[in-house]
């Protein structure tokens, strides 16, 4: 059978791959296989998934307006950083937002919802010595739990800030740690099975709090003295990736 190669598939073909990146070095940020502050290069890229500038550029441009990716001047890409005042400002948002959609999720889950939030949560306990994969399994909990909120647009920014805040988890991640964290993530999936709001924002308080408790003292404060004595942000000036010339 011969198949009519229309412009319509190549243009699917081409989205999906790009896709296909951009989930890749996602999670390869969000697991700290690609650490906070760490080079990148376009050409590295390339190589390691063996496909050519085109996707690659494409799927920074999209981490680099989600602020995942910065950037610079000098073409170099790398992941962003964070400072303890902005960890701090994002645990208030996620202790008001992370609430608002694990409320919403006990309400409104099915019963179907409950055996695959049960395995995120055994992978989290099985793994619990291994900080990259501890950490997918983490991430997988609480998003699988935050999906039964049906709110599509808060669920976006939810996975937004944490592909900002994933790569310190792993960093972070201590097996004693991880097994008190467990603790409070029995309990909130005990109250999804329950639909039990307030357990569940008490539970979920806990788990954030104690994992903000452990990154934040280990961050860079937001500003620092310059010789003229104004405090300025400890960033690098970058530009666009859209106005980078050449590559494939």
């Amino acid at each position: 059978m011969i198949f009519d190669q229309t412009m319509k598939l190549n243009k699917i073909a081409t989205k999906t791959l790009r896709e296909h990146v951009y989930g890749q070095l996602r999670e390869k940020i969000i697991s700290a296989e690609i650490l906070p502050g760490q080079v990148m290069t376009l050409q590295g890229l390339a190589d390691q998934l063996g496909v050519s500038f085109m996707p690659i550029r494409e799927a920074l441009w999209q981490l680099e307006s989600e602020q995942v990716i910065v950037i610079e001047s000098n073409k170099r890409i790398r992941v962003n950083t964070l400072t303890a005042r902005e960890m701090e400002e994002i645990l208030r948002i996620r202790l008001v937002l992370e609430s608002m959609a694990a409320e919403a999720a006990c309400g409104l889950r099915t019963d179907q919802a409950i055996p695959k939030v049960k395995r995120f949560l055994d992978a989290m306990e099985a793994n619990i010595s291994d900080p990259k994969k501890h950490m997918i399994a983490n991430s997988q909990f609480h998003l699988g739990i935050y999906a039964c909120a049906e709110a599509p647009i808060l669920l976006r920014i939810i996975e937004w800030i944490w592909a900002r805040i994933g790569p310190y988890l792993v960093i972070s991640s201590k097996a004693e740690g991880n097994r008190e964290a467990l603790r409070w993530h029995r309990g909130m999936f005990e109250a999804f099975v329950e639909k039990d709001k307030e357990r569940m924002t008490e539970s979920l308080r806990a788990d954030l709090e104690g994992a903000a408790k452990i990154i934040i003292p280990s961050l860079k404060p937001l500003t620092e003295p310059g010789t003229d004595g104004i405090m300025r942000r400890e960033a690098a000036r970058t530009v666009p990736l859209r106005q980078q010339k050449g590559g494939r």
